[in-house]
């Protein structure tokens, strides 16, 4: 399990669940925010980021938020406030299902309530994986991929009804996205389909905690707000069209007026921490916004490969697509860090 800590020690805990398919690196707005009043806690979840995938095979949102309870209960945290986007929302929601009396507030940005109709047709096409190939084409699959996202919601339909206002993504962050899937690869899946499986109306109905739920105007999960036509008495809706800031600063004011109790533990081995192995940096590559430098990096890993190999048996195994995809990943990560 890896989380990344801020804040002040001793005050207020808050975990921070992210959307998929990213990691707790995606958190940083939010957690600059709260660190000034509290003890922020951003998870990878598992399956993402450098956190292992859960043991069921089929884990769903209350496996997540059975996880999450279980982490706070490592740090020591009897009662905590919990910020989620899109997939960790959900989480947090089943976690207060769940657990009322150990959750002091919920701060939801973008919260899903699909149809039916959405939700059998985002479990059959949305979780693609492209498996390594040789060649390297699957990277032409996986930028691609990555793209439509950003252009279409849900990406696989190409239509006027799921086109998005183009944003102005900066390169590091989709260097940042490319890095996460490609460290989860397959395991991006599990934590997806348990989002798409829950039910969004199972909660905002019954929660008891004081919980804020908030879209952006671009946010495709925006137009979800309206499906709550039944909320708890605790629950407050908002919406918080283009500005950011504005958002960030309601959903932090938020989880600090409800505040839960401090961390009395600090997990983790420092033992293990010094032993991750640092990505080496690859040189003669630059990001661009076709995505070929995913197959320039991939055409040198499979030359170094095969100029060092002394034998068929060493060729073999340093062309074995997923060893090549290990290789390849270590060198965005190089580029991004961890």
């Amino acid at each position: 399990m890896h989380y990344r800590r801020a804040g002040r020690a001793g005050a207020p805990a808050v975990f921070l669940l992210h959307g998929s398919p990213e990691s707790a690196s995606s958190l940083h707005a939010i957690a600059r925010r709260l660190e000034p009043e509290c003890d922020v806690i951003g998870l990878d979840t598992p399956g993402n980021g450098l956190s292992a995938p859960l043991a069921e095979s089929e884990p769903q949102s209350a496996d997540y938020a059975a996880h999450v309870l279980a982490v706070m209960d490592a740090f020591g945290v009897q009662r905590a406030g919990l910020y989620g986007f899109h997939t960790g929302a959900g989480t947090a929601m089943s976690a207060a299902l769940a657990a009322p009396d150990r959750i002091a507030a919920l701060a939801l940005d973008g919260y899903a309530v699909w149809t039916e109709a959405e939700r059998a047709s985002h479990l059959e096409h949305y979780c693609e994986v492209y498996p390594p190939v040789w060649d390297g084409s699957h990277l032409a699959k996986t930028w691609a991929r990555l793209e439509e996202q950003r252009l279409f919601f849900p990406w696989y339909e190409r239509s006027l009804a799921a086109r998005m206002a183009p944003s102005a993504t900066d390169m590091s962050t989709r260097l940042r996205r490319l890095r996460d899937w490609l460290t989860a690869w397959r395991s991006y899946v599990s934590p997806y389909r348990s989002a798409f499986a829950r039910h969004g109306q199972d909660g905002p109905d019954r929660v008891a905690c004081p919980t804020l739920i908030g879209a952006m105007a671009r946010d495709p999960l925006a137009a979800h707000l309206d499906r709550l036509t039944q909320v708890s008495r605790t629950v407050r809706l908002a919406r918080w069209g283009a500005d950011r800031d504005t958002a960030l600063a309601e959903m932090a004011a938020h989880l600090a007026a409800h505040a839960g109790g401090a961390a009395t533990r600090n997990p983790g081995d420092a033992r293990l921490l010094a032993s991750l192995a640092q990505p080496a940096p690859r040189a003669n590559w630059r990001p661009d916004e076709h995505g070929g430098f995913l197959l320039a990096i991939w055409r040198g890993l499979r030359e170094d490969a095969m100029a060092r190999a002394g034998t068929q048996a060493e060729l073999d195994a340093a062309l074995d697509p997923l060893a090549l995809h290990a290789r390849l990943t270590a060198a965005i990560q190089a580029e991004t860090g961890l």
